[in-house]
């Protein structure tokens, strides 16, 4: 049995809600997720990639943009410069590079792909304006597969427990950025995820780095400073017939595609099969969580 809050205006009869934005909040075993369910097909948002040279607070990235959410982007290093380990491409601009993990690109129409590239293979972002990879692929045409040692990652805290950041995409085509502070495994954050109705999903940077951001208020906060993160703000109010797309498509395979939109509600859900979690934890520390 579930309790449904709703602060905003939306439709209940349908279960579609009347705002491209809305947080939601739910309890699936010991651990309370949020999650930003986005609406791209109106076409007023936009999804980009922000990435800092050095590391920053969360606030300070935030707070050059003013997005409508945020969420942890990929994997740094926590030393020296401090730079994404895999791919980070901004405004069509390659910012960072690294061969392994699953994508998540953006056209330049705001179409948003989550995909797959074999280890040591360069990703082609030619038909992509903002992207990263690095990723761990945890959802798959709606089943929860994640196996982070067959897309070469070495560190054994990747599938232990950890507070987790991750997004996906609905059979509808929403965008849904996930995360939790509690120490979960892969396995169940990806429950969570087919939970929340996404068919395909992967699991960012987490541990310390955890981080999800909504509508003016830091719902989880980092405990360290950032490189990277993944935002949506509002679309410029031009006609997407004006924009110069590439000749190129993108790359083929098993991905979603969709397309962009403004205004923002918060959703509150809670279940009643479990126990309520007690306040947030940190989580564990260290990259590639």
């Amino acid at each position: 049995m579930k309790l449904l809050t709703v602060l905003g205006f939306a439709s209940l009869a349908t279960g579609v809600l009347a705002s491209p934005v809305a947080h939601i909040s739910f309890v699936r075993g010991h651990a309370r997720y949020h999650e930003i369910v986005v609406d791209l097909s109106a076409g007023n948002l936009a999804v980009k990639t922000v990435v800092t040279e050095g590391s920053h607070s969360a606030w300070s990235m935030i707070g050059k943009d003013q997005p409508l959410a945020a969420i942890t982007g990929t994997f740094f290093s926590p030393g020296g410069s401090c730079s994404p380990v895999a791919d980070v491409l901004v405004d069509g601009d390659l910012k960072a590079q690294g061969d392994r993990g699953s994508c998540m690109g953006v056209d330049y129409v705001g179409g948003v792909t989550i995909f797959d590239e074999h280890f040591k293979t360069a990703v082609n972002w030619d038909s992509y304006q903002y992207g990263l990879r690095g990723a761990v692929r945890v959802v798959s045409n709606g089943r929860v597969c994640p196996d982070p040692k067959s897309q070469r990652f070495h560190d054994r805290a990747i599938w232990g427990n950890a507070s987790r950041t991750g997004i996906g995409l609905t059979k509808a085509g929403k965008l849904v950025f996930i995360a939790t502070s509690r120490p979960v495994t892969l396995s169940e954050f990806g429950h969570a995820m087919v939970q929340c109705g996404i068919k395909n999903g992967i699991s960012l940077d987490g541990g310390s780095s955890t981080c999800l951001y909504y509508n003016g208020q830091m719902l989880l906060s980092p405990h360290r400073q950032l490189t990277n993160l993944l935002v949506i703000t509002p679309r410029p109010t031009q006609s997407l017939a004006m924009r110069q797309v590439p000749a190129k498509l993108p790359p083929p395979g098993a991905a979603d595609v969709v397309v962009g939109t403004g205004n923002s509600i918060t959703v509150v859900r809670t279940q009643q099969n479990g126990p309520p979690p007690s306040s947030q934890s940190n989580g564990s520390g260290g990259k590639q969580r």
